[in-house]
């Protein structure tokens, strides 16, 4: 069984919603602690107090699209704080629908910098000797099963997700000489925050339509934390630079 000490402390960024919240929660269960970085304070208040432990949640508000080459500092002084960090988790991101027509680039480079950028600067700077605990560090990068799949309106999303694929298998050659494994993640539709918001809302019968393409229907937020929290564990030891699809079987279906 998997279960974590509580000197083992992950960094996970948009904690205050979402696979965040739900990945947050289950690393203190399993006796882990989490330093919760999102925007929102009221938002990452109300994750602490959902764990099942509190006191093992660690709050940071910080916008993460603001000062990229200021965040591996930033993970420093919370490295310093709080103790070497065990474990990253880059959750942090915008969904965002959008036929080709409609695409400004002003935008296409603002959900960049939450959805790829702002996962480098935070990699970087967890991945710093005296910022990590060495060997059995463990990063987990938030992907989408659409960096896979032909899904419309999704072009910049998928992109921006794509990127993350390939940026993970650059970095585990690269991260592997200090003991520090890097995977990502790719969910197929979850029914959280990010999925309901206005921007991306999608109607009774599209939800419908698209719960057709899942053969064992849409996921949970905790189908994707129990995955995270086997990989940031030494349950994972051998397993580095794979972008693992949880998508309920959508991917070979659509």
């Amino acid at each position: 069984m998997i279960s974590f000490k509580k000197d083992n402390i992950s960094l996970v960024s948009g904690a205050g919603s979402g696979l965040g919240r739900a990945i947050s929660i289950r690393i203190i269960e399993l006796g882990g602690s989490v330093i919760g970085v999102g925007r929102n304070e009221d938002k990452l208040n109300k994750t602490k107090n959902l764990c099942s432990i509190p006191e093992n949640f660690y709050i940071e508000p910080r916008d993460l699209t603001t000062d990229f080459d200021n965040l591996p500092i930033w993970l420093k002084t919370l490295s310093e704080k709080y103790g070497k960090l065990s474990g990253l988790v880059n959750c942090a991101g915008i969904q965002e629908t959008m036929p080709l027509a409609a695409i400004k680039i002003e935008n296409s480079r603002k959900l960049f910098d939450i959805n790829y950028f702002a996962n480098i600067a935070l990699i970087k700077g967890f991945s710093k000797k005296n910022n990590n605990i060495g060997t059995g560090s463990s990063i987990v990068c938030i992907s989408s099963f659409t960096s896979l799949i032909g899904l419309p309106a999704t072009t910049n999303y998928s992109a921006s997700k794509g990127a993350i694929n390939s940026m993970v298998k650059t970095l585990a050659v690269e991260l592997a000489r200090d003991g520090i494994r890097i995977n990502s993640i790719l969910p197929g539709h979850i029914i959280t925050e990010l999925m309901t918001s206005e921007n991306n809302k999608l109607s009774e019968q599209q939800l419908d339509s698209l719960k057709k393409k899942y053969p064992l229907g849409f996921g949970e937020p905790e189908d994707v934390a129990d995955l995270t929290c086997f990989l940031l564990s030494n349950s994972s030891k051998w397993i580095t630079g794979s972008n693992i699809v949880i998508d309920g079987g959508a991917s070979i279906n659509f």
